[in-house]
């Protein structure tokens, strides 16, 4: 019988001390175990007989075998941890990053957070480079290789695993393999759902089509399972926190399930029970939302409802997305070109600029994009000048001219302190638009400002900079922009339009000669039919604005005139914060936009007495007592990252919800902007591939349906509610088929 040599142990003598403790452990068992299974042996030199190693050998190899398999880990976790951070686009790296954690997994050298980070990177890999296909394509057979492994048992096992899985099956369209792998997790003889990939694995079942009744039951089913018997109950609505004033600290409250079945009711229609788990979701985390409960309102519902979402996340502190914000301005921007009233244009673009304070004040930081809708949004809300300004009668729109510029300059240096400069789309977008409603002088110190930034205007902005030249009798303008025009024609002849615009700036700067000398240089019959056309333009006097004059409404020239003073105010009081910081909202509360909302003709007394009643349980709370001041030193009263108590944060999100579920109630009999005819009229969601397919048709609402929504709210709040009358319609909508029984 041979002598087995005592395992090496650890000691502050040896050469790997300074490494963690665990993993040291952990390396050493595995390098004893893959020594064992080799069956090393040693010959004597003399003899064929089999003997024993010297003493001390098979100490040394189990060290250096430990050593080499130590460093493997630390040189995969770095790796991991690089490519998290940059996110580099090559396969070839990532095919030896992979294969290295295949490996490892074998050798149960790596644990449960690895398996997570390399899920997570992965997903991280497939959302910043969608665009291309080659990589989705090498992407995708890696994310394979993982799920293999995962389902055979040879990689540690993680719930965030499943959950950026299911995910990324969901955002790539993969829905077939999606449901595939989520019935293998489901049907498992020890299957226990974690609601951490339930949440995900519900939207896949949703966006793929599944019936909601089939959703319902997998979200029941997760919440039975839930050893905790307060998070069951926590977890649906109508439930009771126990401390309004303090977060809630009760283990598998997890948003992720919330967000799973919030996406299925929305897909389906169901608007009262999508408001009340997002009532369910702030009352129990109000500070701690993830910005895909606002994504899934802006674009499922419509964008006057998804306003008072986005400003219950401002107040909290949530994390609002840049995109997401951007698209939300631009469904705005979109309302209102949809409507010719200009009172509505106006608090329209007064709306947005209280968003543009409430996400700078949770920590919003700004880009150019959002400066190019609000600078669009700005001069489509211009009131119209009715006939064709020239220079004897421009003084009529000189004030809105002025008050432009002023808000412009300000805002231009409010998104300079968030590193966000003007780009040639701002100014491309609105130039044209400021020559349409009949401001060239706009349109003038725009290009201006232009010059400045060292900024070269497109084609058809040059063109529409032509016109104003010729309206304005600028005649060095003119010759400026044609020389942008060439210069972006790349010496070859400009197109019909621009030598049409051009002959008719020229006649009316007295140029005639720089116009028939430019087709002397280019030589072009086209050209030369275009400045014919040009001349026959000319003698209409209609076109040139002959004998017109200038014509503002004057109390829409005032309403614009206020609005824009109010705005310049609201960048002055912005300015004075510094960007990527959150705001006192509890000191310095925000404007919450009221556009379109549903009037709340509720007195505060009757609300304040409903929300006491409906969340405060004397049982609830005899098992979760609290200090008779609700100021417990030890257990200081919680208050977001901007400044507001967590009791008057929940009490403000529950009048917001309320105010949501009567304004979805109506809005979902006068205004129909559907997802598709079968959500909304309560019936299975169909298959589609993403839940951002038809954003666009859902805020692309017509003037007449706008115009009859603004008549119901002006008829309701004439008619106003008595407190019983008001506390009955809460307490109806408020009523769920889904309610759990309280215990």
């Amino acid at each position: 019988m041979y002598r087995i040599a005592a395992p090496y142990t650890l000691s502050a003598a040896n050469h790997w001390s300074w490494l963690p403790q665990r993993l040291a452990r952990i390396v050493q068992a595995r390098a004893h175990s893959i020594q064992r299974s080799k069956k090393p042996t040693y010959r004597h030199p003399t003899t064929s007989i089999r003997s024993p190693p010297p003493p001390g050998q098979k100490d040394g190899v189990v060290l250096e075998r430990s050593k080499s398999l130590l460093a493997d880990v630390l040189r995969f976790r770095q790796e991991t941890d690089s490519i998290s951070r940059e996110l580099p686009a090559d396969p070839k790296n990532l095919q030896i990053w992979i294969a290295e954690f295949l490996r490892l997994g074998k050798h149960k050298l790596l644990d449960s957070h690895d398996s997570a980070q390399t899920a997570r990177t992965l997903h991280n890999l497939h959302r910043k480079h969608k665009s291309s296909t080659t990589f989705q394509r090498s992407l995708h057979g890696l994310i394979e290789n993982v799920r293999r492994a995962f389902a055979l048992g040879t990689v540690p096992s993680a719930a965030q695993v499943p959950l950026h899985l299911l995910s990324y099956y969901k955002e790539s369209d993969h829905h077939d393999q999606g449901i595939e792998f989520w019935k293998w997790l489901s049907e498992r003889d020890d299957a226990i759902l974690d609601p951490i990939f339930v949440g995900p694995a519900i939207e896949l079942l949703a966006v793929y089509g599944a019936d909601l009744q089939h959703c319902e039951d997998v979200f029941e089913r997760t919440l039975l399972q839930q050893e905790n018997i307060s998070s069951q109950y926590q977890l649906q609505s109508g439930s009771i926190v126990p401390d309004r004033s303090r977060a809630v600290q009760i283990r598998g409250t997890s948003l992720s399930l919330l967000q799973g079945i919030l996406s299925a009711r929305l897909l389906s229609g169901k608007w009262q029970s999508s408001y009340l788990t997002l009532d369910t979701a702030f009352r129990l985390h109000p500070t701690q939302i993830v910005p895909r409960f606002l994504d899934l309102f802006v674009y499922e519902r419509p964008i006057f409802e998804a306003l008072p979402v986005f400003f219950m996340f401002c107040r909290g502190g949530n994390k609002v997305s840049k995109v997401t914000f951007a698209t939300m301005l631009d469904n705005l921007k979109k309302l209102a070109d949809h409507t010719s009233s200009p009172s509505t244009k106006v608090g329209v673009v007064r709306a947005m600029f209280q968003m543009v304070e409430a996400y700078t004040g949770s920590a919003g930081v700004l880009n150019s994009r959002h400066l190019n809708i609000l600078t669009r949004a700005v001069v489509c809300a211009m009131p119209r000048v009715h006939a064709t300004v020239c220079t004897e009668s421009s003084g009529s729109d000189e004030g809105i001219v002025r008050v432009v510029f002023d808000l412009f300059k300000r805002l231009f240096a409010y998104f300079a302190q968030h590193n966000a400069l003007p780009d040639p789309i701002t100014f491309d977008g609105t130039i044209p638009k400021a020559l349409s409603l009949g401001y060239p002088l706009l349109a003038k110190i725009l290009f201006e400002d232009m010059v400045i930034l060292d900024l070269s205007p497109s084609v058809p902005t040059a063109e529409s900079l032509m016109t104003a030249a010729g309206l304005l009798r600028d005649a060095e303008l003119l010759k400026v922009a044609w020389r942008y025009i060439t210069r972006c024609s790349e010496r070859q002849t400009p197109n019909p339009h621009s030598w049409r615009t051009m002959t008719i700036s020229a006649k009316r700067c007295g140029l005639g000669s720089f116009a028939e000398e430019q087709l002397r240089l280019f030589d072009s019959e086209t050209a030369l039919s275009a400045m014919q056309a040009g001349n026959n333009d000319c003698v209409d006097s209609a076109r040139l604005g002959k004998g017109k004059q200038a014509h503002i409404d004057a109390n829409d020239a005032l309403n614009f005139r206020n609005a824009c003073t109010e705005m310049l105010e609201l960048i002055h009081r912005m300015m004075r914060f510094q960007p990527g910081n959150f705001r006192d909202f509890q000191n310095h509360p925000f404007n919450e936009a009221n556009l379109l909302t549903w009037p709340d003709n509720a007195e505060e007394s009757w609300q304040r007495k409903l929300y006491d009643e409906l969340t405060q349980d004397k049982e609830h709370e005899n098992r979760h007592p609290t200090s008779p001041d609700g100021a417990d030193d030890q257990k200081p009263l919680a208050v977001s990252n901007t400044g507001v108590r967590f009791d008057e944060l929940r009490y403000l999100n529950w009048k917001a919800i309320n105010s949501l579920l009567v304004q979805a109630e109506q809005s979902d009999e006068r205004v129909k902007t559907p997802t598709g005819v079968a959500a909304w009229n309560g019936r299975a969601s169909p298959k589609v591939k993403t839940t951002k397919s038809t954003s666009r048709v859902r805020c692309a609402i017509s003037e007449k349906q706008l115009q009859t929504y603004l008549h119901a709210i002006r008829k309701e709040k004439a008619r106003g509610l008595g407190e019983d009358d008001w506390r009955e319609l809460i307490l109806r909508l408020r009523k769920s088929e889904h309610d759990f029984q309280k215990f």
